[in-house]
């Protein structure tokens, strides 16, 4: 599933290509896929892009008249750039044709697994209240303090914590297995048991592999792409996410499995304690 880096890295791009354009038509190969009214003028048709934003795993297009489409990439989505009348790739929900300078391009929403969607809205207010309200502050700014608080008097275990997005937005498998690595911190503890000074090198630790990251243009596990078409390098850098019953690069012990809120977790039982450091 694209996680926070995936999908910065993709709003990263439609914002260098997009942001100016003005959509020329849309065309919907699955109706439902689309969410909140699917006619031309609520997809955009006629309309210029103004500005893109996003929380957590999710982003929205907002164009200059105010309306907004919020994109949800479920668990394979991906939205790419493509010339003006490329052919279409397997599992097209929707296309859009574009124009910005004079030259027309298209953008395509694919989805295999299907679980994402395309939500239209009228104002960007309302997508913070019917849709972003429900979600934690976003992982790449979200302070200490803020996590404490999605965090006290919880008694899951941490790891199901960082991946329930009503406490942080935007943390998935990967970057929930990585960052309680590098902070020594062991998935399994109870969410509620970790102290002030190890939820500050969380935080820290988070923060940082979610820029690095970005910087690599995500992970590209299966089918991850950015709005141009390219594969993502920050996989190369994972320390124990899909590494199970390998070698931990800290200290040689194997790598150990686990299941925790029903998603595999891979981590290294002599680096990361079950005891308050």
């Amino acid at each position: 599933m694209p996680e926070l880096p995936e999908v910065e890295t993709i709003c990263r791009g439609l914002a260098q290509h997009c942001v100016g354009a003005t959509v020329l038509s849309a065309f919907v190969h699955r109706p439902g896929f689309i969410r909140g009214g699917s006619n031309q003028s609520r997809l955009f048709t006629g309309l210029t892009i103004a500005r893109i934003l996003r929380h957590g795993k999710q982003f929205v297009l907002e164009s200059s008249c105010g309306r907004v489409m919020l994109f949800h990439m479920g668990m394979s989505g991906s939205v790419t750039i493509h010339p003006f009348q490329s052919l279409r790739a397997p599992h097209v929900h929707i296309h859009w044709t574009l124009t910005q300078n004079g030259k027309k391009f298209e953008l395509h929403h694919r989805d295999p697994r299907r679980f994402g969607y395309v939500h239209t809205y009228d104002t960007m207010s309302l997508v913070r209240k019917n849709a972003w309200s429900k979600l934690g502050p976003d992982a790449l700014v979200i302070s200490n303090e803020e996590l404490f608080e999605g965090l006290k008097n919880r008694r899951c275990a941490i790891k199901a914590a960082l991946l329930n997005q009503s406490i942080v937005a935007g943390v998935g498998n990967i970057y929930a297995d990585e960052s309680l690595f590098e902070s020594q911190i062991h998935p399994l503890r109870k969410a509620d048991s970790i102290t002030l000074c190890e939820l500050g090198e969380l935080t820290r630790k988070l923060q940082s592999i979610l820029k690095k990251s970005i910087r690599g243009g995500g992970s590209t596990i299966q089918n991850h792409a950015d709005a141009l078409g390219r594969c993502g390098t920050y996989q190369e850098d994972h320390k124990v996410y899909g590494r199970g019953g390998e070698p931990c690069m800290t200290c040689g012990a194997i790598l150990k499995h686990a299941l925790c809120a029903q998603r595999s977790t891979v981590f290294c039982s002599i680096c990361q304690s079950k005891k308050p450091r």
